[in-house]
């Protein structure tokens, strides 16, 4: 009798703790989003003008478009996000720069606005944002020097998945928008891949 009460009360406590074990697997994490994030991307960027062409450089009055090699500049983002619920305020900037034997580009926009983040899911979110600002455009093609900055506005949207409470990898961050320039508005964007840590 002695040792079926031992067994009876050792089966007990295992469902018992199955049963934490259980709840505990299904409880869901802690959704209270972290009010501030960080991040750095790994990030390509183009601009196009309204014929198609793949233009990265912004000639002089006199200068004819193609006068220099078209490509995607790559580069880096950093950003801050200060966020609430679902909605968070953003400040962004990037350096992109494009080279090759005939000469060098390099773009450095400094953004700030708003982003829209869905619920997560499987610790899977997505994102949209709208942003604005200017960028520095810096041309180095023969004799061809100059810098100029004018305004650009971007709309864009990604997707997160939560490797940890604190740390996200950007799996991917798609942005397009308009950027002006001395031959008129171009069009422009860019493709982001990266960390993001949140605190």
């Amino acid at each position: 009798m002695y040792k079926q009460l031992l067994v009876m009360l050792f089966l007990a406590s295992l469902a018992t703790a199955a049963g934490a074990q259980t709840a505990a697997m299904y409880q869901p994490d802690d959704d209270s989003p972290s009010p501030f994030e960080v991040y750095a991307l790994a990030s390509g960027m183009g601009t196009v003008d309204a014929s198609g062409t793949v233009v990265i450089h912004n000639p002089s009055p006199n200068q004819p478009l193609g006068f220099a090699p078209s490509g995607m500049a790559s580069g880096a983002r950093l950003g801050f996000v200060w966020r609430r619920e679902n909605v968070g305020l953003v400040a962004d900037v990037g350096f992109h720069k494009y080279a090759d034997r005939t000469g060098s580009i390099s773009m450095a926009p400094v953004m700030l606005g708003v982003r829209r983040y869905s619920d997560e899911h499987f610790r899977t979110s997505f994102f949209w944002e709208g942003l604005a600002g200017a960028y520095r455009w810096s041309v180095n093609f023969g004799n061809t020097r100059f810098t100029t900055a004018k305004l650009m506005l971007l709309a864009g949207g990604g997707m997160d998945i939560r490797l940890t409470r604190k740390v996200v990898w950007r799996v991917g961050e798609l942005q397009v928008g308009v950027a002006g320039a001395r031959v008129g508005p171009l069009l422009t964007g860019g493709l982001s891949t990266g960390i993001a840590y949140r605190f």
